[in-house]
């Protein structure tokens, strides 16, 4: 350490943190990405969980812990970690009030997306299923019943602490006093095929009664039910890179720093389980189906107006009023959300993408995907392919 209190890199660290678990087994890649690629960190043995059981400053003492990333999930383990004399970076969204620094998600941000998305679906009641006293869960709650009643929608919100032997009845009879069409979002995929279970046993149809939307999009539970889950892409990756440099800044500072850090960068991979368009208004459904049908056709209104069965004036009236949009954003996002899933999903090149969703040529292609998304198609499955 210099005079001035400082410390010179490489530092060796500790990343403590659920690798079993899809969420923090990415913060773990994404702390260990960042000292690999900057050279600032050496990475000690992976402490196995008998020994953090035990007392941890052992632990730092024997290996020569100079700095933890760590999911902490409670106070208790808080005051463990709070108390080793090192710069501590916390990368779980779970404890109230956290005194360590915590770098996590914009979890608010989380909550108005998922509304955002079930709205998109003409959902005009909503539920959420939370985990009451969780940072992340109150504040996804938060973002989600504000954009609900921004939207004028109704909504209900239930949830469970802990899951034992009462929870799943709980969840099934809040989900039977729900209103029909509903959309539903779980703050975790594994609660979202809870309710999708519970849906069932009601004699409910996903999505065609109940639109069922999860979080965190785990590979092995997203694709466990018939119904494959549409759920929220969290930046994890993100999360654990930026974890390990503000760790890196407080090691190099010499000196303790509260401030945390929230990144944007969530969104929705829709699958079966939000594929719908709740409307009562039926030629609005019949315009919708058609565009889901002929996205890669690229239809003309004129085309959605007479599969309808009513004029493109009236269409055009009744779809926004029945959705908050027009027919040609409607077939818009739906082209670029099928470019989306091939982006992920497959090895296409770019003027292939853009054949399969309609658009003329990729220039055109290019130009549309970026108002819509936000980002190049190529920056997409870049940033796709880096998480």
């Amino acid at each position: 350490m210099s005079k001035k209190g400082r410390m010179r890199g490489p530092f060796r660290v500790q990343v403590v943190a659920e690798e079993t678990q899809g969420y923090f087994r990415d913060t773990v890649l994404g702390a260990r990405r960042y000292g690999f690629s900057t050279g600032r960190m050496v990475f000690a043995d992976r402490w196995l969980a008998h020994e953090l059981a035990g007392d941890l400053r052992k632990l730092v003492k024997r290996d020569g812990v100079q700095g933890i990333v760590a999911a902490i999930h409670s106070a208790a383990m808080e005051r463990r970690f709070a108390g080793l004399g090192i710069p501590v970076v916390n990368v779980s969204n779970s404890v109230p009030r956290a005194r360590l620094p915590l770098v996590t998600q914009d979890d608010a941000g989380v909550g108005r997306l998922a509304a955002e998305h079930l709205r998109a679906c003409g959902c005009r009641a909503l539920g959420f299923w939370g985990q009451p006293g969780a940072s992340y869960s109150e504040e996804r709650l938060a973002g989600f019943g504000g954009a609900a009643k921004a939207a004028g929608l109704a909504w209900s919100a239930d949830g469970c602490a802990d899951w034992d032997a009462t929870s799943y009845g709980r969840m099934k009879a809040w989900l039977a006093r729900q209103p029909r069409p509903l959309g539903v979002f779980a703050v975790l995929d594994l609660y979202a095929l809870s309710l999708m279970r519970a849906a069932r046993e009601l004699g409910w149809r996903v999505p065609e009664d109940v639109a069922v939307l999860g979080a965190g999009d785990e590979d092995f539970l997203v694709e466990f039910e018939s119904v494959p889950l549409s759920s929220v892409r969290l930046p994890a990756r993100q999360v654990g890179h930026e974890a390990a440099a503000l760790l890196d800044r407080l090691m190099t500072r010499g000196r303790r720093e509260t401030k945390g850090v929230r990144l944007a960068g969530a969104e929705i991979v829709a699958r079966r389980s939000t594929d719908v368009i709740y409307a009562e208004d039926e030629a609005v459904g019949r315009a919708v189906r058609f565009i889901r049908e002929r996205a890669g056709e690229n239809p003309y209104v004129g085309d959605v107006a007479k599969a309808a069965g009513v004029s493109v004036v009236a269409l055009q009236t009744r779809f926004r009023e029945a959705l908050g949009r027009t027919v040609l954003e409607e077939i818009t996002r739906v082209r670029v959300g099928r470019a989306q899933g091939l982006l992920a999903g497959t090895e296409l090149k770019m003027a292939a993408v853009a054949e399969r969703c309609g658009f003329p040529n990729s220039q055109r292609f290019s130009v549309v995907f970026r108002q819509v998304a936000g980002v190049s198609p190529s920056g997409y499955r870049r940033q796709f392919r880096e998480r």
